[in-house]
């Protein structure tokens, strides 16, 4: 995986709860946020989730909220894991550890494993940091033909890591997962 910058602030605007097409549907909530599907395409590999803070309504249409966290997520390499292929936090709620907790309501709720995109900003080494210090996930590290490895963390770096293998910027492309415990 490799390391990269991106762009600090995103406004994401609002989402519509009620919107004409039907292909969005309520997967249920935690934190206060409520977490909205597109798995209308999930047949053909793809997945977009939407978090959205309902305490925030844009004027007078109380069904469009502000849109907090967008995934986007594609079946790759590993038929049996949904790549994030991105991931946008609006820059108000940033700090409040909202994409590690999303990730691992996905997984839980709809019973899949997630694979770390293969370049990751700062932002998103801590997610996984922080995923791979949640009790009930199982967070590890392999190569497209080797066995899994457990990883730990870096208190410095605050990214995921393993004493053999290099998980960033290596030779050798390493590929990071969670799914749960």
């Amino acid at each position: 995986m490799d390391r990269i910058v991106m762009k600090k602030k995103f406004s994401l605007g609002y989402f519509d709860t009620k919107a004409n097409d039907d292909t969005w549907v309520r997967l249920g909530s935690f934190s206060k946020l409520q977490v909205w599907v597109d798995d209308s395409m999930m047949e053909d590999g793809w997945l977009e989730v939407e978090v959205v803070d309902t305490s925030v309504r844009h004027g007078r249409s109380p069904q469009r909220v502000k849109r907090v966290l967008n995934v986007q997520l594609s079946v790759g390499d590993f038929k049996n894991a949904f790549h994030i292929d991105m991931t946008q936090l609006d820059h108000r709620y940033g700090g409040r550890g909202i994409a590690a907790k999303a990730y691992r309501y996905i997984i839980k709720k709809l019973g899949i494993t997630l694979q770390a995109g293969t370049c990751q900003s700062q932002g998103g080494r801590k997610v996984w940091f922080d995923l791979a210090q949640i009790n009930d996930l199982n967070v590890y590290t392999k190569s497209k033909f080797s066995k899994s490895y457990v990883v730990g963390i870096d208190e410095e770096e605050r990214e995921v890591w393993h004493p053999t293998k290099e998980i960033y910027d290596g030779m050798k492309e390493m590929y990071v997962f969670a799914e749960s415990a």
